[in-house]
């Protein structure tokens, strides 16, 4: 038979319950209706004043972006960041070449790099773009230390190319185990014409 509770305990026990009834009652009435909204408020807040001081750096380089494109129009070498040449096709057979010769003088860097296969692509061309665009397929046997800095080229020197579509693989013959020895890449590079009205006041 359970023995009844001393009047020390059962203040105890109801000063436990009274704690649980107000904590109950707080998480009810104002942690759910004030603290965690407030909490989601300051939250949100936070990320608004990240956004604008972001937009704020932005804004503040506007002038000088603006002054840069400016200079870059009015630059008669500016020209020299799109292919030279009036035909498609050909302008496509000479970046084929460019590249190859590009991927030839990094054949020794590393553990090598070849051309295993390169094609033109004649994409669907827009009459309302400015420009139009060249595009190049090519697969690579290439390790990573080669690859590295032919992408770095191809990105960053003129005339401007962009990379749109890249897979790399290991080769069918890489050693199971170790490193992964020469890695088969396939490019799809992009480059743009030269306009006819830049051709014609070229000297």
């Amino acid at each position: 038979m359970r023995r009844p509770l001393t009047p020390r305990e059962r203040r105890g026990a109801a000063l436990m319950g009274l704690a649980l009834v107000l904590g109950a009652v707080y998480w009810l009435l104002i942690d759910s209706w004030f603290a965690g909204p407030l909490r989601a408020m300051g939250e949100q807040a936070e990320q608004l004043r990240e956004q604008q001081q972001r937009y704020a750096g932005v804004l503040r380089q506007a002038d000088s972006l603006r002054q840069q494109l400016q200079q870059a129009r009015q630059d008669p070498t500016s020209s020299t960041s799109l292919l030279p040449g009036d035909d498609p096709s050909a302008v496509a057979a000479d970046l084929m070449q460019r590249i190859a010769d590009l991927i030839n003088s990094r054949a020794t860097v590393g553990g090598g790099c070849s051309l295993t296969q390169r094609m033109p692509i004649t994409p669907e061309q827009d009459n309302s773009e400015p420009y139009r665009q060249v595009k190049v397929s090519l697969t690579l046997n290439c390790a990573i230390e080669p690859l590295t800095a032919i992408l770095h080229e191809l990105e960053y020197q003129r005339p401007f190319l962009f990379v749109d579509e890249m897979s790399i693989r290991r080769a069918p013959n890489a050693p199971a185990s170790g490193g992964a020895g020469k890695l088969v890449v396939h490019l799809l590079v992009r480059g743009y014409l030269q306009p006819a009205s830049a051709r014609q006041v070229q000297p």
